[in-house]
């Protein structure tokens, strides 16, 4: 199928539908989604399940149809969960999450002693490996330093001394830390402490991580559609995953921007369709553990006997972190489903939406992948902006504030999905 719209088209959805996002309501969604008491929407303390309900609730309310009798689709996955970290440095309690991490795969694990700092000068000495082994045997705990990654014999010591050096836990400073969910039980623990926290002069290191790996955490999708007024068996996807990283001991990812601010779009828009139902159902899907290697989108392509045949469903729209905006959007497959692009930038050019529609090409990088994949035409848009907070406890709602650009994306959106319903 390719679109053919026309500047009729344009005039006609500008002219005939009404103005119908609700940034208060999507911003009142957010600050849900991404309190505290939704354990950051991941698997300690049911942060999934709480979030689950409240769309399904939410679907419900709408009056969005129910797909075999239930909103939700389960599905099991393996999962490592982080339930405890604590960390003093010279007797003072660092924060999780602030001033350290630890490694998604870790497992349980204690470490106390006094520091041995292994500088770059030190990594890039020939007997790197030896003055690190006797540290370890005289009782001390080895800090890693950061250093030159082109430095070829720092970055081969470092290999050695990670292949050889018997430790409970790898100690490393870094200026930055990207964390995510843990999918198995490592052998070793990592410990990552943040330099504009860590003192070089610092004595003594004490770190207790206690871990549970769940080989069948039971999770779920969340789905829910209107009914189309023509196509019965044909369907538009709008999705965008609603779980998050959880929780990693006291340190919580609440997840506002990454992807709360996905979901309350899907939300305002399931609002607007329920009331201008198009010619194809449009089906609204919040997946689940997308954090964890895109589990839930995986599971409703690959299982069409709890969700619909991939032969019926003629587009599918992935939205993920919709916060920002200021400097326009980017759209992923936009250089595989050309034509299809075609069609959304002409509608932003045409009404002045967003600033700028960046071209993408395919990227495993969210939901959208397995129904590409699978021959199914699929964007992913996400927005571009200052928003800075990903994958850190500073993503919750207080530093997240939507703008007219959340305004100007639902719209794009909305004439987007109206632009390919009247193709046929």
């Amino acid at each position: 199928m390719k679109p053919k719209l026309t500047l009729i088209l344009f005039f006609a959805i500008s002219l005939n539908t009404a103005l119908a996002q609700d940034r208060a309501a999507a911003q009142r969604d957010i600050n849900v989604l991404a309190s505290d008491s939704f354990k950051g929407r991941g698997y300690i303390d049911g942060g999934d399940q709480i979030a689950a309900k409240y769309i399904a609730d939410r679907f419900d309310k709408l009056g969005l149809k129910q797909l075999h009798g239930s909103y939700f689709q389960k599905f099991n996955l393996q999962v490592n969960t982080i339930n405890k970290t604590e960390l003093t440095i010279d007797d003072k309690e660092m924060e999780a999450g602030r001033d350290y991490f630890v490694s998604p795969g870790s497992p349980s694990a204690s470490i106390s002693g006094e520091v041995f700092l292994v500088s770059e000068v030190i990594l890039s000495s020939k007997k790197a490996v030896k003055k690190v082994k006797k540290a370890v045997r005289k009782g001390y705990v080895p800090v890693f330093l950061p250093f030159d990654k082109e430095n070829e014999q720092a970055k081969a010591n470092m290999e050695e001394i990670k292949k050889c050096l018997k430790v409970d836990v790898f100690v490393h400073v870094v200026e930055s830390y990207v964390w995510s969910v843990g999918r198995a039980e490592d052998e070793t623990a990592m410990l990552y402490m943040i330099d504009s926290s860590f003192n070089e002069f610092s004595k003594s290191l004490m770190l207790t991580i206690e871990n549970e790996l769940i080989p069948a955490y039971e999770t779920q999708n969340v789905m829910g559609y209107v009914e189309g007024t023509k196509y019965k068996d044909s369907f538009i996807i709008v999705c965008g995953h609603y779980d998050h990283l959880g929780k990693m001991g006291s340190a919580t990812f609440n997840g506002a921007n990454d992807n709360a601010s996905g979901i309350s779009m899907i939300l305002d828009l399931a609002s607007y369709f329920s009331k201008n139902p198009q010619e194809c159902n449009i089906l609204f899907i919040a997946f689940g553990a997308e954090e964890a290697g895109l589990v839930g989108s995986y599971y409703f392509v690959k299982n069409p006997e709890v969700g619909v045949r991939l032969d019926q469903i003629k587009f599918v729209f992935n939205l993920d972190l919709m916060g920002s905006g200021e400097d326009g959007a980017t759209i992923v497959n936009a250089t595989v489903f050309e034509k299809y692009f075609e069609t959304l930038a002409a509608i932003n050019d045409e009404n002045q939406y967003l600033v700028k529609l960046k071209k993408r090409g395919k990227a495993a990088n969210s939901d959208h992948y397995f129904f590409s994949e699978a021959g199914v035409p699929s964007f992913f848009i996400y927005l571009m902006g200052e928003y800075v907070h990903y994958h850190i406890p500073a993503d919750r709602p207080e530093n997240l504030e939507l703008s007219e650009a959340y305004d100007a994306s639902f719209k794009l959106i909305r004439d987007f999905v109206i632009a390919i319903n009247d193709v046929n």
